[in-house]
């Protein structure tokens, strides 16, 4: 019954996962195609994207790396140092896995939770970064708190996995 319930889970947040990365690589093709224009307005007409710089650094970017990496992560994208978890016997490994899931998970919801305070506080006082643009403070902060909340919702999914995939193993 659990098992049929965080499989249910498990599914679910690998869709919103998803959904995020399509999102995050629709961001990667935006910055590239403004970066690439304002290269060659700004070389061959001498007339640059005044926004570009902004809306690259400040939105696409931030959107890019939050909204995909938790997608990342259940795809196996991880840096992982095993030369602990080598020498362990597997009853031992497996809690302290687990442990160190939970850990990470607690630790991003720290993060989530302290951008949406930023993000909030930013709404609230309608803060801009003034330029060509008045470009709002808030929409490129909203992505923090969603981007650490879903990854440590992931790692708490795989913390609590009946069955503990190995780390770096896609989810499929």
């Amino acid at each position: 019954m659990l098992a049929r319930i965080h499989g249910h889970i498990d599914w679910v947040v690998s869709r919103i996962e998803d959904v995020c990365a399509i999102v995050a690589g629709c961001a990667v093709v935006a910055a590239m195609f403004l970066v690439s224009t304002d290269a060659i307005l700004r070389h061959l007409f001498a007339a640059p994207l005044t926004f570009q710089l902004h809306l690259t650094e400040f939105y696409l970017l931030v959107m890019m790396v939050l909204l995909g990496i938790s997608w990342g992560y259940r795809k196996g994208g991880t840096i992982q140092i095993k030369l602990l978890l080598v020498v362990l016997p597997r009853r031992v490994m497996e809690p302290l896995i687990r442990v160190g899931l939970a850990v990470a998970a607690v630790y991003l919801l720290g993060l989530a939770w302290r951008g949406y305070l930023v993000f909030e506080r930013a709404w609230v006082e309608d803060e801009v970064v003034m330029g060509v643009v008045n470009w709002p403070v808030d929409l490129s902060w909203i992505w923090v708190p969603l981007g650490c909340g879903l990854l440590a919702i992931r790692l708490l999914v795989d913390a609590t996995a009946p069955v503990l995939r190995p780390i770096g193993a896609a989810h499929e």
